[in-house]
């Protein structure tokens, strides 16, 4: 006879003539024999790194990371700017068909700046009922995983999503060593941000995956209530791109960057250098990359590939492919399928991409896609296209200029001085053009001649063939996945959210019973992801487990379920019996 859970508030203590099965700590053969996946994630940089042909920074870590892997030059973000990006990464899909695309949608303290543009103070993006956080999937084939610590992703993650989270997450964290994980770690030292911040508690170089916090502050020179480091790097050995001012100030700001990303290489040597302690490194994947372009002007935000290109390393175990440059077109919306592919898991139905990597790896994409909306308070919609070598945009809104006054970047030097030389009226033809009250229906950049993409080609007709293709790919893009950014943001929370003022309420878990006595557990809202925690006397803080089937218990314990439909609040705690 099936009984229903009810919605309780109170605990109640499971009764039952059953006995706690013995606890074992083999792990099945097929979880000790898949890979650790390690993703080494940074903010802000572009390939300016020695690999990638740039040696303005000394990077010995990365440098050894990149001698035994391979380094993918050709890999791009699908948006200028971090949210959207990471809105990508963790699903597997277009922030423009599942609403993840607008800089930001979730509030983190600016809630009132989004309300004052007409927007409730936070909302998340909505992926179809079947999509989950690629962080689950993994969850689901047996693998611990972990994040630290940012998330940023347009929307709430559920509690489903990780084992561990948080400035602390590790992959040491498993209870079991043999446990293949999944662990990202973010460091956040090249954020936009460090470039002008002077403020220590505002600092981003936190010894967060580190188990000897001084070891960071040696390394980086950072004491707790101390200054931000000394410059590693000379302002005047830095490489200008002919769009910013060559000014000291500007400079300066330049020099910070490939100090920071000194400081970078540090924290992922302190991480190597854990995974070499642990014994791990002979069955882990590792990949390096940056969460999308630099963060100087006319880089972060834009479509051009100062904002989307980014590094990428991935290195494997046995040092395969080692010292190889793979020129293959890798997109952001490939990395879910590639890291399932890799890990043997089946690639889920709904990822838009596709594997780069492992046995199931697709053929090579002949294009990469990226598209730019609403940051902060200002909207633009420009849509993009690559293949190998040009690039195209499609601008929305040519009477509308390419730069917006985003208050966040205008607090950085070397915007201040191509402002200032605007005004003046100072600006070289390359500088200047950022600022144009204008822009182009189309545009169409050779990237291998024009690198800085400064020499739009869309009206010689010696590209027209190019021109018409990648046209046509764009269509063929936005037909296929859908372009929400058509939709005006306010009408589409509205849809979101069934025409009501406040984000849908997931249906709490129900459960039932099989002819085992086991426990079901379901929501009535589709797509709700259900995690629930089995809890023994005495118990604290127990992880939240993903729920995949039948539930075994045993007398004395208490099962607690909560349910999370992504794009919707978290419903209320079921508990008891």
């Amino acid at each position: 006879m099936k009984h229903w859970l009810p919605t309780l508030l109170l605990s109640f203590t499971f009764l039952c003539t059953c006995d706690r099965a013995a606890e074992t700590t083999e792990a099945p053969r097929s979880e000790i024999d898949r890979p650790n996946i390690l993703w080494l994630t940074c903010e802000d940089i572009s390939p300016m790194l020695s690999m990638f042909g740039d040696s303005t920074a000394h990077t010995p870590n990365l440098d050894r990371l990149a001698a035994r892997g391979v380094r993918f030059p050709n890999t791009f973000s699908v948006a200028g700017v971090c949210a959207p990006s990471r809105n990508c990464i963790a699903t597997g899909m277009y922030p423009i068909s599942i609403g993840g695309h607008n800089m930001r949608t979730m509030s983190y303290g600016k809630a009132t700046e989004l309300r004052a543009i007409g927007l409730p103070g936070s909302y998340g993006a909505l992926p179809p009922p079947e999509v989950k956080m690629m962080s689950q999937v993994f969850r689901e084939n047996g693998y611990f995983t972990s994040n630290n610590r940012k998330e940023d992703y347009q929307l709430r993650a559920p509690k489903t999503a990780w084992d561990d989270k948080g400035s602390k997450a590790h992959w040491r964290h498993r209870k079991d060593p043999r446990q293949p994980f999944f662990s990202i770690f973010n460091m956040e030292v090249t954020h936009e941000s460090q470039i002008w911040q002077t403020n220590p508690r505002h600092f981003r170089i936190r010894p967060h995956f580190s188990s000897d916090t001084s070891t960071v502050e040696e390394l980086t020179g950072v004491i707790k209530g101390a200054g931000r480091p000394a410059l590693t790097v000379s302002p005047d050995d830095v490489p200008l791109p002919p769009y910013l001012v060559d000014d000291a100030p500007t400079r300066t700001d330049v020099a910070r960057v490939y100090s920071n990303i000194e400081i970078l290489d540090q924290q992922v040597g302190l991480l190597l250098d854990q995974l070499e302690e642990d014994g791990l490194a002979d069955n882990t994947i590792i990949f390096f990359y940056s969460d999308h372009g630099g963060p100087l002007p006319r880089q972060k935000r834009l479509l051009y590939d100062s904002g989307l290109r980014v590094p990428m390393i991935v290195a494997w175990p046995d040092d395969r492919r080692a010292g190889e440059i793979d020129s293959t077109l890798f997109s952001f919306v490939d990395l879910a399928p590639t890291a399932f592919s890799l890990a043997g898991i089946e690639l889920p139905d709904y990822l838009q991409g596709q594997a780069i990597l492992g046995e199931q790896a697709a053929d090579a994409r002949k294009y990469i896609f990226a598209a730019s909306d609403r940051l902060d308070g200002f909207y633009d919609r420009i849509r993009a296209a690559r293949d190998g070598r040009f690039k195209y945009l499609r601008n929305y809104y040519p009477e509308r200029g390419y730069y917006l006054p985003v208050v966040y970047r205008e607090q950085m030097n070397a915007m201040q001085s191509l402002l200032q030389g605007r005004d003046a009226g100072t600006l070289t033809d390359a500088q200047a053009q950022w600022f144009r009250k204008a822009k182009p229906a189309e545009e169409l950049f050779d990237t291998q001649a024009d690198p800085y993409e400064l020499n739009n080609l869309a009206a010689n007709p010696n590209y027209a063939d190019k021109l018409a293709e990648l046209r046509g790919a764009t269509d063929e893009w936005l037909a296929e996945v859908g372009d929400l950014g058509a939709i005006n943001e306010i009408e589409l929370v509205d849809r979101f959210w069934n025409g009501k003022e406040e984000m849908p309420v997931t249906g709490r878990p129900q459960a039932s019973r099989d002819s085992l006595g086991r426990f079901l557990l379901s929501s009535k809202t589709p797509g709700a992801q259900i995690a629930y925690q089995m809890v023994t006397p005495g118990e604290k803080n127990p992880v939240w487990q993903v729920y995949t089937g039948p539930i075994d218990y045993v007398r004395g314990d208490t099962l607690r379920a909560v349910a999370q439909r992504i794009g919707y609040q978290e419903s209320g705690v079921s508990i008891g019996y």
